[in-house]
């Protein structure tokens, strides 16, 4: 399967990393993009392992949870397609997200 990033899940993934890198150090932030691709890896030979997210604007969309702090929103686009949604820091209140 093709994994494909929209331009949310890249921004978002850049803004964790660049929160990261701001409270911790270069090596936590490695350790995230590390996680993520391991995840990523889990997620194209079996897509639909991870749950379903219960959250109402993100129905059809699956979550994986990387690390106790961020989670991934994706989604099942067709038979060859997994689109990259959103990654989301659980610290967030998901009420407040625009």
């Amino acid at each position: 399967m093709q994994i494909v990033w929209t331009d949310k899940g890249d921004e978002t993934f850049d803004q964790i990393n660049a929160y990261i890198l701001k409270k911790f150090t270069q090596k936590e932030v490695d350790d995230f993009v590390l996680k993520t691709y391991e995840v990523l890896k889990v997620i194209k030979s079996h897509p639909k392992l991870y749950p379903l997210s219960k959250i109402k604007k993100y129905k059809s969309t699956r979550k994986a949870v990387i690390h106790p702090h961020s989670t991934l929103y994706y989604r099942i686009s067709n038979k060859t397609t997994i689109t990259l949604v959103t990654f989301w820091d659980n610290r967030k209140n998901p009420k407040k997200e625009k």
